[in-house]
């Protein structure tokens, strides 16, 4: 039998996932919905709504009915969706921590969040200077260098001139571009290695990966290094605030220091995607 969640589990689960008066995190009825059906589950079905109909409850039963890995990779998306909306509900550390193990002990794949001190990574990337031609020397598919390079000249417009959320988005949407145009260069080890990290039934065609995919894959298989990995990671949670209601809960407000950092993660990958140019051979 594979193993399931433990009663002992539930209430980390629910503490974490802010399940209180029949709400899952701030899901309505269609989000709710809809969240499920990217993971192939029918979460209106009848089956489901056996212990009642609110959104906290059909949540019960589904963990209960359901085995890794697929529960897992539930779990592990509610964490990076909860992360994203940063919700208003305090969790301690340790309730976050619990949460994540119970999620990979059934298969969910949840990155380390990075250490609370990284300033000497902060200042390396910093330091970093965009090349726009090194975007030609990585063999992209047609066109797609161009684009890029224009995102890029973009963001750093927005920068000079106060847009830092958008430059933050336009950043996020370069990495997701590079990363999708360099794993296309060496398919056969990307599609191994998504298997290999989250254990589908199926893996997805490349253009449908995430970015937290993306770079998880990506370090698995050092194209990027766990440096540019990790900075790849919480540019993805920060690109999430394209949009609007997920800037609403969480207050945030881009400024100049998080735009800029954005940026340099972008020109980070970048190197890190020509050093390992050739993987594939």
């Amino acid at each position: 039998m594979p193993e399931m969640i433990s009663s002992a589990d539930f209430p980390i689960i629910i503490d974490v996932l802010d399940m209180g008066g029949g709400w899952v995190l701030d899901f309505n009825n269609q989000t709710f919905s809809d969240f499920f059906k990217e993971h192939g589950i029918e979460i209106d079905a009848p089956k489901y709504a056996v212990q009642g109909d609110s959104k906290a409850k059909r949540m019960r039963v589904f963990l209960r009915q359901t085995p890794p890995p697929l529960v897992g990779r539930v779990l592990a998306a509610l964490y990076e969706y909860r992360a994203a909306m940063a919700t208003t509900t305090k969790v301690s550390d340790a309730r976050l921590t619990r949460y994540r193990e119970i999620a990979r002990r059934l298969d969910g794949v949840i990155p380390e969040p990075p250490p609370a001190s990284s300033e000497v990574s902060k200042e390396y990337l910093m330091a970093l200077a965009f090349r726009p031609e090194v975007l030609d020397q990585l063999e992209l598919q047609l066109g797609l260098a161009e684009i890029l390079k224009k995102r890029m000249a973009e963001a750093q417009i927005c920068n000079a001139n106060g847009a830092y959320l958008a430059a933050v988005i336009l950043a996020g949407s370069v990495l997701e571009g590079l990363c999708l145009g360099c794993g296309i260069l060496f398919p056969a080890e990307v599609h191994r290695a998504f298997d290999a990290q989250f254990k589908p039934p199926k893996v997805p065609n490349l253009p449908k990966w995430t970015l937290h995919e993306w770079v998880t894959v990506l370090e698995s298989i050092q194209v990027l290094t766990p440096n540019v990995s990790k900075f790849g990671h919480a540019l993805r949670e920060l690109r999430n605030y394209v949009h609007p209601n997920a800037q609403l809960l969480s207050k945030f407000e881009p400024d100049e220091h998080t735009a800029k950092i954005s940026f340099q993660v972008v020109v980070a990958a970048i190197d890190s995607f020509k050093s390992a140019k050739g993987v594939s051979q």
